[in-house]
């Protein structure tokens, strides 16, 4: 099999619902889906010896990364903090080529360090909000693994 490689790179991620959808990609520097999993009991040894492990369970999924701080009364910070505990919907696409949207719904919270930081350079925040449940991947239309292709 070749090489299959992709990029972040003129994608979306928005929030909210479609009515009032805030579009925050051109404040994303880094976005991530990310799952968690760990052990559900524990291992068993059998009388002949042999251990079975304990199963695997999924503890949930998050929607992770960084934004650039912006301090209008439309922006980003003012949304999370609008929306804190809230669920909303939410869509990321990772690019405009070959990746699939994935959608869904998180818990927003307020990132710890939200306003503010070192004075003079580019301010800002890491996210992590939680998933309700699992999001939904849709393959872009016509692709395949064998025809996505990397672009600059």
């Amino acid at each position: 099999m070749p090489v299959v490689e992709s990029k972040l790179k003129n994608g979306t991620l928005s929030l909210g619902p479609t009515a009032t959808v805030l579009d925050v990609s051109c404040q994303v520097t880094n976005v991530r889906i990310g799952s968690a999993y760990s052990d559900d009991g524990s291992s068993v040894t059998v009388l002949c010896g042999e251990t079975v492990p304990a199963p695997r369970k999924l503890d949930g999924h998050k929607l992770e990364g960084t934004l650039i701080q912006d301090f209008t009364d439309t922006g980003w910070l003012q949304f999370v903090w609008d929306n804190d505990l809230e669920t909303v919907a939410f869509e990321y696409l990772p690019n405009d080529y070959d990746a699939p949207t994935i959608a869904g719904t998180v818990v927003i919270e307020i990132p710890a360090e939200t306003y503010g930081g070192d004075a003079g350079p580019r301010l800002t925040s890491d996210f992590s909000w939680s998933m309700p449940a699992k999001p939904t991947f849709t393959p872009p239309a016509g692709m395949t693994a064998s025809s996505s292709r990397a672009e600059d």
